[in-house]
C-alpha cells in the first residue's frame, strides 16, 4: 500500500513539474514553485526528489511513457492482424501527436542536461534505445514481411524521424511544413521497402 502511494505521489509531482516546465521553462522552475503549484509543502517534494536533477530524471521516464503511447494503436492492430500496415506506421511515427504527448520545448530543455550530466545522458540514451526496440518489435511481428535486419531498419527510421522533428520544429509556414513532412515520410517508406521483401 505504501509503495502504491509513493508511486502515485511521485507521478503527481513529476506531472506538476512538467506542467510548470511547459508554462515557464525548465530553467525557471524550482521545488518551491512546484510546491505552490501542487499546493504541497516543498519539504514533501524533497522527500521524493531531493534536488532538481532527480526531477529531470523523473521527467525523462515520463517522456518515455508518453512517447510509447504513439505506438499503442499499431500494437493493438498488430495483435488482431499479423500484417503491419506501413501507411499507419509511418503516419503514427510522423504524427503531430508526439507534440501533444510531450512538449518539444521541455524535451529539448531536458536534453541540454545530457551535455553536463553523465547520468542524465545515459537515461536519455536508454529512452531512445527503448523507442527503437519498440519499433523493432513491431516490425518483427509482421509475418507478411521478411525483414533483413529489423534492428538496423529501426535505427535508420529513427535517424530520419529525429532529424525531421528537429528541423520541422523550426518551420512556421504550414505549406513548407507539409512539404517537408511528406518528404520525410517518403524516405521512411523507401527504407521499409528497401530493407524488406513482401512474402506472397
Amino acid at each position: 500500500m505504501k509503495s502504491s502511494i509513493r508511486t502515485e505521489r511521485k507521478k503527481e509531482i513529476i506531472s506538476g513539474f512538467y506542467e510548470l516546465c511547459k508554462r515557464d521553462g525548465l530553467e525557471n522552475v524550482s521545488i518551491a514553485k512546484i510546491g505552490k503549484h501542487l499546493e504541497m509543502p516543498p519539504s514533501l517534494i524533497m522527500h521524493y526528489f531531493s534536488n532538481k536533477r532527480l526531477l529531470v530524471l523523473g521527467l525523462i521516464d515520463y517522456i518515455l511513457h508518453q512517447y510509447q503511447l504513439i505506438y499503442k494503436p499499431i500494437i493493438l492492430k498488430s495483435e488482431k492482424n499479423s500484417k503491419l500496415d506501413p501507411v499507419q506506421l509511418v503516419n503514427r511515427l510522423f504524427s503531430r501527436e508526439w507534440n501533444l504527448l510531450f512538449d518539444d520545448g521541455v524535451f529539448f530543455s531536458c536534453y541540454a542536461f545530457t551535455f553536463r550530466d553523465k547520468v542524465i545522458k545515459e537515461e536519455y540514451k536508454k529512452l531512445h534505445i527503448k523507442l527503437r526496440h519498440t519499433l523493432k518489435t513491431l516490425l518483427d511481428k509482421d509475418e507478411a514481411l521478411v525483414i533483413k535486419d529489423t534492428e538496423i531498419l529501426a535505427e535508420k527510421i529513427f535517424a530520419v524521424i529525429e532529424g525531421a522533428y528537429y528541423f520541422l520544429s523550426l518551420i512556421d509556414d504550414p505549406k513548407e511544413y507539409e512539404r517537408k513532412l511528406n518528404m520525410y515520410k517518403s524516405q521512411v517508406f523507401d527504407l521499409i521497402h528497401a530493407d524488406t521483401e513482401v512474402v506472397n
